[in-house]
């Protein structure tokens, strides 16, 4: 091996790079040196005389395919050899396998891959060709869309795929609506059928989606393997975050590798958070025995403080089903992690805004500060404190909580009782009803104005001859909560409460794929505006944060802008910063509620929590609310992860219950009934 290979890696890095044939696991823990290892080992494989050409690299991002192929390059000073390395991600390299060998299943090589929006489309057209108009109660097609997509990622096998064709193939779709679906289990038939017309539909027009990419090339790899260029080309793989593989994918480099048996595998089974979305958690524990491979442990880190890993490691361990390993640091000894137990959201809030003030103080960017959590609903108080106090900071975790399409449409209904002749709150809010389109809702919103007032009678026959009768009978609820609300006593929070329960709870689990999800995030905005007394204060903070958060465009275009960063847990993975706060440890919001069913589950939760643990580089503080009524309405235990966490690991501070006020001010809106 060449001196320029092993000058930077550590002896367990060297032993994984000069690993010569035969498959291997790699556990490579937080912030050990993967990418460098696995872009060493390509580097050892082209310099040791194999073509670039016979080595496939497979990772989770093309954005990460691509640098790690380029490091290579770098590596070697040898940029063409970067290039010959068929790399990618499984789709983008199951998309070039179909498009040579499309024939071998009765496709043509020029087939077309739909996108999530053509997707959908064409799921609305098998709708309509299905059932025609769907009911009131039958789930949209964005809800399909994803209950297709997960069923096809949780237990697609290869006996299903052989043993019927194509369009028949269901997935045991039953029995994944009745866990996980269960308000749509009366249209279970209908919902199979409608995925029969996708699927013919789908084959009568040449077309696959992100999911046929797999379950082709899996069928391809099954039925034509032995005789595929491509196949006999790929001498050597190595794939990144192995952990996250669904079944479909650790099938396909099960066939992929059977001729050589040189299968690399890297992952930590400790950050293994994604089951939510397929991923299978066996297939890591399952590889040693599966392929007889050696098993390599890349535990020393090279990010995080010796206390932070202490406290890691001693949370992890609580974990039955895992490779035992234990994290350790070269790096000079810091201070230990700081618990902070804490009354409220509020008391959070202004104990993270204090805490990023105090490291700014001293002289700690902050880019190098990042406030992580379960569900990106726990940062809405804290985006109004930090609003207030003027620290810029950038969300991460998707949509910013509140422009998300559920909050954004029960806001419109207290924006039009702030101000009735709001077209914006309006357009949104009267195309909830069944039957409005844009131009109804139009027409109807022209009566408003044309009168300067809005009437909302059931004698308005000027009104009601626009509302389609299919709307009717949710127009009269509209009109009933609206007379409900307009009580001076009713606050922004009950306002939230009665719109819910009495209308838009319907709306929402027929609207859209994670309703359960987006039902929290209510909860949680009902929970925030009962800081508020008067609606127009609450609706002001809302409009601030709004304006104030910087987007992560904006923060590509503003490089020396220092920001805050805002994050999910799930989105964090794989990032570090010097200062990690991770909020909301509180039962039922981490670990979450819908995860303490099954010892697996929890056991998630607390790999998830490891992650958090592991972005801290140097501080890490973690925070315990006790009210949250969310779940329980009052009092909340705090998460079994603190009790987890002993006093040799962690130092704790108790806070006491101080009391925040907020604006009061509604001004009297113009109604009339």
């Amino acid at each position: 091996m060449s001196s320029w290979s092993i000058e930077s890696l550590n002896p367990i890095q060297r032993k994984i790079v000069e690993h010569k044939t035969g498959p291997a696991l790699v556990i490579a823990g937080a912030g050990s040196g993967k990418t460098r290892v696995i872009t060493h080992r390509v580097a050892e494989l082209i310099h040791s005389g194999i073509p670039a050409s016979s080595v496939l690299l497979l990772t989770f991002t093309n954005k990460a395919a691509d640098e790690m192929a380029q490091r290579v390059g770098r590596t070697l000073k040898n940029s063409i050899d970067q290039q010959k390395i068929v790399h990618g991600t499984f789709h983008s390299v199951g998309s070039r396998f179909l498009k040579r060998n499309a024939k071998l299943l009765n496709y043509k090589n020029n087939f077309s891959i739909l996108d999530s929006s053509d997707s959908r489309d064409l799921i609305k057209a098998s709708l309509a060709e299905t059932i025609g108009k769907p009911g009131k109660y039958f789930p949209k097609a964005a809800v399909l869309q994803n209950i297709f997509s997960l069923a096809f990622n949780r237990f697609c096998t290869q006996q299903m795929i052989l043993d019927l064709p194509y369009h028949e193939r269901s997935f045991h779709i039953e029995q994944f609506i009745s866990a996980d679906y269960p308000h749509f289990e009366e249209n279970i038939e209908t919902i199979l059928n409608v995925l029969i017309t996708y699927r013919r539909k789908k084959r009568r027009g040449q077309v696959m989606d992100f999911d046929d990419l797999l379950e082709n090339w899996l069928e391809l790899l099954l039925r034509h393997g032995d005789r595929l260029p491509l196949c006999q080309q790929i001498q050597y793989i190595l794939v990144d975050e192995y952990q996250d593989t669904n079944q479909v994918q650790a099938n396909i480099l099960y066939r992929l590798s059977w001729p050589h048996k040189n299968l690399m595998v890297v992952g930590d089974d400790a950050q293994s958070i994604y089951s939510w979305r397929g991923a299978d958690f066996g297939n890591m524990l399952e590889f040693p025995e599966r392929y007889k491979a050696v098993t390599f442990y890349m535990e020393e880190n090279y990010r995080s403080s010796p206390e932070i890993l202490e406290s890691a490691n001693q949370i992890i361990n609580y974990n039955t089903r895992q490779f035992e390993k234990n994290l350790f640091s070269s790096l000079p000894r810091g201070e230990k992690p700081l618990v902070h137990h804490v009354w409220s959201s509020q008391d959070e809030a202004e104990l993270v805004l204090d805490n990023i003030l105090n490291y700014r103080d001293q002289d700690i960017s902050l880019n190098q500060m990042s406030v992580l959590y379960r569900n990106h609903v726990q940062s809405a108080t804290l985006q109004v404190v930090l609003t207030h106090a003027g620290i810029p900071f950038v969300v991460y975790s998707g949509v910013k909580f509140f422009e998300q399409a559920h909050i954004k449409d029960l806001t419109a209904f207290l924006k039009v009782l702030f101000n009735p002749l709001d077209e914006i709150a309006w357009m949104r809010l009267l195309q909830l009803l069944p039957g409005i389109g844009n131009n109804t809702a139009h027409h109807i919103f022209s009566i408003f104005q044309s009168q300067q007032a809005v009437r909302l009678t059931k004698d308005n026959g000027e009104l009601q001859k626009l509302i389609p009768k299919k709307a009717l009978e949710s127009w009269n609820v509209l009109l009933e909560i609206f007379q409900e609300m307009l009580n001076e006593s009713v606050t922004p929070s009950h306002m939230i409460g009665i719109l819910y329960q009495n209308f838009y709870r319907e709306v929402l689990f027929n609207s859209f794929e994670n309703a359960s999800q987006r039902e929290t995030d209510i909860r949680y905005l009902e929970e925030f505006a009962g800081n508020y007394v008067k609606l127009e204060a609450f609706l002001n903070d809302l409009s601030l944060v709004g304006s104030s958060i910087i987007t992560e465009h904006e923060t590509d275009q503003q490089e020396n802008q220092e920001t805050l960063t805002l994050t999910t847990i799930h989105q964090a993975k794989g990032l570090e910063w010097n200062v990690v706060i991770v909020i909301g440890l509180t039962e039922g919001l981490f670990p979450h509620q819908r995860s303490l069913e099954t010892e697996a589950q929890i056991e998630e939760e607390r790999r998830l929590f490891y992650v958090a643990m592991t972005r801290a580089k140097r501080h890490l503080h973690i925070t315990a609310p006790v009210v949250s009524s969310g779940y329980s309405g009052g009092i909340s235990q705090r998460s079994r992860f603190i009790s987890e966490l002993t006093e040799e690991t962690i130092n704790n501070e108790i806070h006491t219950r101080d009391e925040y006020s907020f604006g009061n001010h509604r001004e009297t809106t113009q109604f009339y009934f």
